[in-house]
């Protein structure tokens, strides 16, 4: 099996899936755009629902690597914090299609499947949570709730795929400073 023919079929899949959605998305869409027979196609995969679960592993597991480096870093949980966002924004802007279709099609996988992506962004979750913990420990934080208030993060941070455009006003790294003034100095004038 040539790497190079699954990683093209992957990166089709990806743009497929981001711009027709997963549903829409037929096995013969996904063989016409890499030049091959449908029949073909099933040398490099099983299904197309293993493509599906395959972008959305590999796009929340890159979320998670880049926090756990993060939360090992011997730096404050607000500098934490800021990075996390930081990171979390550059990940969805230079890795839109695939994020798209983790946030917005990874529910069509099968139980089993689903299931692990689950595991995987409560994991991420977790990690976040355990920011903003250290930092109400170390007193740096006024969290009442610290699990609430990492979904919010997320929330907002999540969004960034619908509306972010390369060519705006704003880059990344100008947004994720602004997320993360809004979440560590709050709305309330000094």
């Amino acid at each position: 099996m040539s790497s190079s023919k699954h990683t093209e079929i992957a990166q089709a899949a990806v743009r497929l899936f981001e711009q027709k959605g997963y549903r829409a998305t037929s096995v013969q869409d996904i063989a016409d755009a890499v030049g091959l027979q449908k029949g073909s196609l099933y040398h490099y995969i099983h299904s197309k629902e293993d493509l599906l679960m395959q972008i959305a592993h590999q796009a929340i597991s890159e979320f998670n690597r880049t926090l756990e480096k993060i939360n090992h870093e011997n730096i404050s949980p607000q500098k934490k914090l800021a990075k996390m966002i930081e990171n979390h924004l550059t990940i969805s802007a230079v890795n839109r299609e695939a994020i798209t279709v983790l946030l917005r099609d990874a529910f069509a996988l099968e139980e089993t499947q689903h299931r692990t992506i689950i595991e995987l962004t409560d994991k991420y979750t977790d990690l976040v949570t355990s920011i903003l913990q250290e930092g109400q420990q170390k007193g740096e934080f006024s969290v009442k709730h610290p699990k609430i208030s990492a979904l919010a993060i997320l929330g907002a941070c999540n969004w960034l795929y619908r509306w972010y455009q390369t060519d705006g006003s704003l880059t990344v790294q100008q947004i994720s400073q602004i997320f993360a003034d809004l979440f560590l100095n709050g709305l309330l004038s000094n």
